[in-house]
């Protein structure tokens, strides 16, 4: 017996309120017929006179969905403007309704083979093949940003500006985003690495130094130097760094040495034979320092003439003590050969000096106050080189090649004129 007997009433009432309701509701919509001809004239009522007509089929093609989906997509090259626009949409509705349950059986591996490609897969997969962790980051850059996968998909070309809107977007955030967490999140940034690093995207170099900034945040670091997400994000990072140009390649350089990744070098070689700054050189040197080999040594001993100003510091009495490029360049040469450096320089008394890092740019290491010292230390180095040759540069295969019977001339000339000018 119900304890409360006056409730009763009150209950039985609602009861039969809520299903007076529920009955006087409309029923949902039945599902449009999606058979071949239904779809057909519904593409083309896209482009009626009448916006309702238009409005209507728009809609109607948008609840059909799937199997309505490649005659929509077929629309997308109509000749009437309209329709493309509309067909646009509407693959954008079937796309965003039916994303979940595709991504699920994507990364199970599962899509049914009637299912639309998802957009930028099959660059993604060339890249980073088709194991599982490749398909869970794929998910995590079309989560992050679809637009930008189906732009990449549809017209390549138009990715640099879509690109820059991003960047704009995320420093509008950091400035403007009212002292909250600003940093982006893994797909955010991955999503950024992975179409920058796309050989047919060409984008301002000055977006991929931002775009490394961003790899130096706590999401991206994180599944670089951790496991969760496999060797991807890795990869996608190495791609960029090795595609990286200029002041970019710098910030490459710089991001390489921090996660250990031998990318940095292709990026400090670039620097120091391009017409580079002098900070910038013997940043280079300091990476070629940490990660290269011997086999650097003729491009680092190239710079042994280099007299361009890296950093100063002035001692008592007022001596001023300077590190040339020159000077670090030598340094590099003692690490790369393994050299006691106690031989060369006189160290200050507990001072670290095993890391490139600390010596390099330490005037009160490799710093010098009058070029008699500076002289006697580079005598060292001679001395040291006529004793152990090491390797020497490589030329050019194409300069050394023999004059041939097919060519006898043309080759003996073009060497010649190489030689005139290496002489120049």
């Amino acid at each position: 017996m119900l304890r409360h007997s006056y409730l009763l009433p009150i209950l039985l009432g609602f009861a039969s309120f809520a299903t007076t309701l529920l009955r006087a509701q409309p029923a949902a919509p039945e599902k449009p017929a999606a058979d071949a001809p239904t779809v057909k004239k519904l593409i083309e009522e896209l482009g009626a006179d009448e916006f309702a007509t238009r409005e209507a089929a728009t809609e109607q093609l948008a609840r059909i969905g799937l199997p309505a989906y490649k005659a929509v997509e077929g629309a997308v090259q109509h000749p009437d403007r309209e329709v493309r626009y509309r067909a646009e949409r509407v693959l954008g509705r079937i796309r965003q309704t039916d994303l979940q349950r595709r991504l699920d059986a994507f990364i199970a591996g599962k899509e049914a083979t009637d299912d639309y490609q998802l957009p930028g897969w099959t660059r993604f997969k060339k890249a980073f093949g088709d194991a599982e962790s490749s398909r869970k980051n794929f998910v995590d850059l079309t989560k992050a940003d679809p637009e930008m996968l189906q732009t990449l998909e549809s017209n390549p070309k138009n990715v640099a500006e879509l690109f820059g809107v991003r960047i704009q977007q995320n420093q509008q955030l950091a400035q403007f985003g009212g002292g909250g967490n600003t940093q982006l999140g893994y797909g955010q940034v991955a999503m950024l690495v992975f179409v920058a690093g796309e050989e047919d995207v060409s984008l301002n170099q000055n977006h991929n130094s931002v775009v490394f900034n961003y790899c130096s945040q706590a999401n991206f670091a994180d599944a670089i130097t951790g496991s969760s997400r496999g060797d991807v994000p890795r990869k996608m990072l190495s791609r960029l760094i090795l595609k990286s140009e200029d002041f970019a390649a710098y910030s490459a350089m710089s991001l390489a040495r921090r996660f250990n990744m031998k990318e940095g070098l292709t990026c400090a070689e670039k620097i120091l034979k391009a017409n580079r700054q002098p900070h910038m050189a013997s940043m280079a040197l300091m990476t070629i320092a940490a990660m290269g080999d011997e086999s650097h040594l003729p491009q680092i001993e190239k710079l042994f003439a280099d007299t361009n100003l890296v950093t100063q510091m002035q001692e008592r009495e007022k001596v001023m003590i300077k590190v040339e490029v020159r000077d670090s360049a030598l340094a590099a040469a003692l690490f790369l050969t393994k050299q006691d450096l106690k031989s060369y320089y006189t160290i200050p008394a507990g001072q670290a000096f095993s890391d490139p890092q600390m010596v390099l740019t330490n005037a009160r290491i490799i710093g010098h106050s009058d070029e008699a010292k500076r002289a006697e230390v580079f005598k060292k180095w001679t001395d040291y080189r006529a004793k152990n040759p090491g390797p020497v540069e490589k030329k050019d295969d194409k300069a050394e090649e023999k004059p041939t019977a097919d060519k006898p001339a043309e080759k003996a000339v073009d060497k010649n004129a190489a030689d005139t000018v290496e002489k120049k």
